[in-house]
């Protein structure tokens, strides 16, 4: 081993000193990963609003004394990009290359990429420019593996605000002029479920009619409206 470290020029020596190091803090990346403690943060800047104390209602649609009021009128947040499916700039979406995880694995393969370049003869300035790229593809790559662990992350939260301009089909009769809560199924997210809906219609909604859902209403409601079978 002594013999092997004499042998080893300065550029060599250099760039055991990163990879060493390297290798290390992204061992421990990892491991943190696996237990759940080494996340990367999501954005926070997207237009969505976010659920911040759990009660499965987004941040902003603001409590309304009878329970059905109208979903525009207390909502504080933005709904834009939200109306047609889209939840605003979500965890998954947009490559994420330069992070902390993304310099640790360039600094990685870098390292011990031009080091092993340069063992097996190569010269070391080609070693050192042909180790660029394999670092570059190496923090792409966990750029993406990145991106579609948050989205399978984020898809499997449910988010009623995907819900609006869906269609779905009354469950339990739904009374007239927001008078009470119904029952509608609803396709959101790939998952049926069944939520309590208010409708401003003159006349009940029967079971079995198809809705489409135009707002969201305190405590996860939905406001729908009756649309042609």
């Amino acid at each position: 081993m002594g013999a092997w470290w004499q042998s080893l020029s300065t550029l060599e020596h250099i760039l055991l000193y990163i990879a060493v190091p390297a290798t290390l803090v992204l061992l421990v990346q990892t491991l943190l990963l696996l237990i759940g403690g080494g996340g990367e943060g999501g954005d926070l800047d997207g237009g969505g609003e976010l659920d911040l104390d759990g009660d499965g209602i987004p941040d902003g649609l603001l409590p309304d004394p009878d329970g059905c009021g109208d979903p525009l009128s207390h909502w504080d947040g933005d709904l834009d990009g939200d109306l047609d499916g889209e939840a605003g700039d979500m965890p998954g979406q947009g490559l994420h290359i330069l992070t902390v995880r993304g310099v640790v694995t360039f600094l990685t393969l870098f390292g011990w990429g031009a080091l092993w370049l340069c063992q097996t003869g190569m010269p070391q300035w080609l070693a050192v420019f042909l180790a660029v790229p394999i670092g570059l593809a190496g923090m792409i790559g966990v750029a993406v593996l990145l991106q579609q662990a948050l989205r399978l992350q984020y898809d499997g939260t449910l988010d009623l605000r995907n819900a609006v301009g869906c269609t779905g089909l009354v469950y339990l009769t739904i009374p007239p002029n927001r008078s009470g809560p119904g029952k509608v199924s609803v396709t959101v997210q790939e998952q049926l479920r069944e939520f309590e809906a208010c409708a401003d219609s003159e006349r009940p909604i029967p079971t079995g009619r198809p809705v489409r859902i135009i707002g969201l209403l305190e405590g996860n409601t939905l406001l729908v409206e009756e649309v042609e079978a």
